[in-house]
């Protein structure tokens, strides 16, 4: 069997380690090798977390070494590299992506030019400016004798975004520098760049006549990120010990190889980066803490590594959206079967700067890593949540958004109250913490609601409060609109929204509730899930009153919640 601190890569990005520390290495070098023989610069986007400092390593290895750690690999198998060895200058732009306010940028990206710099023999003079002294050290150097690999280029202007002067001051210094770079492109056998996103006028899509833009390209759409082919071959041994592993904590049988499969395939698989949606990977960072500590289950592992918080998005929200009054868009994506269609250009826009009222929303969750595409048909490209685990960590930031407060803060006021409503049965409690739930979502900020919004807030918004949450599970004659489970019940409710306070027309909805959850006759569910578990209908009635013509205050409330017993409507007979 396998011994998981020996092989297993969890945070390793560097190639040499790999090979060095016998690490499992997922080949791609055949992709590698292929991208080689470009004559000009190429461009890839990925989200964070994807592998691609691992890819930039790759390069520097085989530019540098040539074929020296690559024994066994594909490009030597293959015999894909007949090139010679070249200098490589290698900058990681994450590692001074955070303002700090005793160095200025252009001190750090002097700092840091100086030290690459001199690894390939170049003098980097002091100067006043930082460009000029890059100009004269590129001077210096050969033709054709040069390799540069830039990581995370767009990391110290998305780290400023809310900022719109350090934002201006970045981006200027960097235009230049990219500026540079073509001005010196002769000095270059292969430039190869990574990022999250694109910027308008940082001239590295502009100064490149020839840039060559990988990012939606199917034939690399593997080329960071683990495929299902790649999991089983490379893994099958972890993926067998977790089945192993899990099958003994729960003391069951029921997790084979297959199972396993099904639910690290739910949970951290399904991102699709190609135009034609033809490939889909696995998320390294995820897959990789599973198979170390599959004890600890499917968690979210995206979540906690902060990935899920990535200063595009956070930036976006300081300076876009909560300056905009109206949040209503957000409750669209609750929906955890979210699909958009968008058009490719949209995705990768040239953004100018994260303030534009009009920057699009998507392009900004597709390159944050939370959507990614899910189809492409003949009406257009579709986008939506990945897999569970980026869906849950998405939903809690767009609930925080709703409610205007942090989830700990919300969890911490609400728990206790939330567990003894439910654990207890006690239907005026669940009431009154449904309100609650809609009376944190002010009308300034969430004047709109459909039926379907109610729906999304409430299993979000109490799963965060400690339950486990569906929505539309199937039953033997139809589907619930919302299950929570609590420890003594499991509670089906069948939401009704009415658009006036009349109480002939909640009554009327609510009769059409009960009936309706008769129909599902949820006593007959099959679910192992139940575990003895009593099952409680509840009949919930929703006035969803706007501000008119008609009415002078709005008005949104739970007015009726009514349980209704396990009792089957028979059919008349003519």
């Amino acid at each position: 069997m396998v011994d998981y601190l020996d092989k297993l890569p969890l945070g390793y990005t560097s190639f040499r380690e790999f090979i060095d520390y016998s690490l499992i290495y997922v080949d791609k070098t055949d992709l590698v090798a292929n991208l080689t023989r470009s004559k000009g610069p190429i461009f890839l986007s990925r989200p964070r977390r994807f592998g691609k400092s691992t890819l930039v390593s790759t390069f520097e290895e085989l530019f540098l070494h040539g074929l020296e750690k690559f024994k066994g690999l594909k490009i030597e198998k293959q015999n894909l590299w007949q090139d010679k060895t070249y200098k490589v200058i290698h900058l990681d732009f994450s590692s001074f992506r955070e303002d700090v306010a005793e160095v200025s940028f252009a001190d750090k990206l002097f700092a840091h030019l100086k030290t690459k710099l001199k690894r390939v023999s170049l003098d980097l003079v002091e100067s006043k400016y930082v460009i000029s002294s890059f100009n004269e050290a590129l001077e210096n150097a050969k033709d054709n004798s040069l390799v540069l690999l830039i990581d995370e280029y767009d990391a110290p202007l998305t780290a400023t975004m809310a900022d719109s002067k350090e934002f201006s001051n970045r981006k200027k210094i960097l235009s230049d520098f990219f500026l540079t770079i073509k001005s010196y492109a002769g000095k270059f056998r292969f430039i190869f760049i990574t990022g999250v996103t694109r910027y308008s006028q940082v001239s590295i899509f502009s100064a490149f006549n020839s840039l060559d833009d990988i990012s939606f390209n199917p034939l690399y759409g593997t080329i960071v990120g683990y495929t299902q082919e790649e999991l089983e071959f490379y893994f099958k041994d972890y993926l067998e010990k977790a089945a192993e592993v899990l099958n003994q904590k729960k003391n069951t049988n029921e997790f084979t190889y297959e199972k396993v499969l099904e639910c690290v395939k739910n949970n951290y698989d399904g991102y699709s980066f190609d135009e034609e949606c033809s490939t889909h990977v696995y998320n390294p960072w995820s897959i990789l803490n599973f198979l170390k500590y599959p004890i600890r289950e499917f968690k979210s592992y995206w979540l906690d590594s902060g990935a899920s918080k990535p200063s595009l998005l956070v930036n976006y929200f300081t300076s876009v959206m909560d300056k905009k009054a109206d949040r209503s868009k957000l409750l669209d994506f609750l929906d955890e079967k979210i699909k958009i269609p968008v058009s490719l250009d949209r995705l990768s826009p040239n953004i100018e700067s994260i303030e534009e009222s009009d920057s699009p929303f998507e392009a900004i969750l597709y390159q944050a890593g939370y959507f990614t595409i899910k189809e492409v048909n003949n009406i257009g490209t579709l986008i939506g949540l990945p897999n569970l685990e980026v869906g849950e960590a998405f939903r809690k930031i767009v609930l925080e958004k709703l409610l205007n407060k942090n989830l700990e803060v919300f969890s911490f006021e609400y728990a206790q109250e939330a567990q003894e409503a439910f654990d207890h049965k006690d239907l005026n409690k669940i009431q009154d913490l449904l309100n609650t739930i809609l009376n944190e979502c002010s009308y300034e900020t969430v004047p709109t609601f459909k039926e379907k919004h109610f729906r999304d807030l409430f299993k979000v918004t109490i799963k965060c409060l400690g339950f486990k949450t569906h929505t539309e599970t199937l039953l033997s004659e139809g589907r619930a609109d919302l299950d929570i489970e609590a420890l003594k019940y499991v509670y089906v409710l069948e939401l009704k929204v009415v658009n006036e306070n009349d109480p002939k027309k909640i009554e009327e909805k609510l009769l059409e509730a009960k009936a309706q959850i008769k129909d599902l006759k949820y006593d007959k569910r099959l679910d192992k899930w139940l575990n003895g578990r009593e099952v409680v209908g509840l009949a919930c009635i929703i006035v969803n009153q706007s501000k008119d013509e008609k009415h002078d205050t709005p008005f949104r409330e739970v007015v009726k919640l009514e349980e209704v017993g396990p009792v089957k409507i028979e059919t008349k007979k003519d």
